[in-house]
């Protein structure tokens, strides 16, 4: 029995000229059906060649592990979802290092400075200022290797006079022995107050106001 045959005893059928809607595509109930009334209604003197039973179990066989397999990825990505969003919440009241210029005067009344050098400098200056540009505070460096260095503030102006809790910018100058300036990377070292969700990414907001991407964190404290 042909299978265009089997379709319009099931009342499959539809014109060829409509478009496939989702609900007209071919499921796993629609072709497990087509395939037990073939079974049924087959011409016991003409049966359906083994080849063709063959066929239609693969391919049977396959409709099921594509769904399958749809099913289990939406279940990862929905708990890799849930997962960044834990880990985002997890990370309020922390400090974080990305990639910026600026440092946070806590509570205590200390912040920390975190750059980078690409070589070895002699001497350098560390001028922190508050988010206006104005300077607040000059601190002349020793000499420093290449690598990562931590500068710990403590919280003083140039008056020696303790400064507001909040977030300051800076900027770092180093020199080499020969005179020549060395290169500097600077980051930025915040408290996240808050996290959010936009178009499913982790978003960490800072005590300086700004959005950071949980991708772009570099280092929790």
């Amino acid at each position: 029995m042909e299978v265009n045959s089997v379709i319009e005893n099931l009342g499959l059928t539809r014109n060829l000229n409509e478009p496939t809607t989702a609900s007209q595509e071919l499921d796993q109930n629609t072709f497990l059906r087509l395939f037990i009334t073939q079974l049924e209604n087959q011409d016991p003197l003409d049966p359906t060649a083994n080849e063709e039973f063959v066929a239609q179990l693969a391919q049977f066989s396959s409709l099921e592990q594509a769904t399958q397999t749809t099913s289990l990825l939406e279940q990862l990505i929905a708990q890799g979802n849930e997962r960044g969003r834990l880990e985002s919440v997890s990370l309020i009241g922390h400090e974080v290092l990305a990639t910026g210029n600026t440092v946070e005067i806590d509570s205590d009344g200390e912040g920390n400075v975190v750059y980078q050098l690409t070589g070895e400098s002699a001497s350098g200056t560390l001028a922190i200022m508050d988010l206006g540009g104005n300077l607040v505070r000059t601190i002349n460096l020793e000499a420093q290797g290449a690598g990562q260095q931590t500068v710990k503030w403590d919280g003083l102006n140039n008056q020696e006079e303790p400064v507001p809790p909040g977030v300051y910018q800076y900027i770092v100058n180093s020199i080499n022995a020969d005179g020549k300036s060395v290169g500097v990377t600077t980051f930025l070292r915040e408290s996240v107050k808050s996290a959010t969700w936009v178009g499913g990414q982790s978003e960490l907001v800072l005590a300086s106001g700004r959005s950071l991407s949980t991708d772009d964190v570099i280092s929790v404290f």
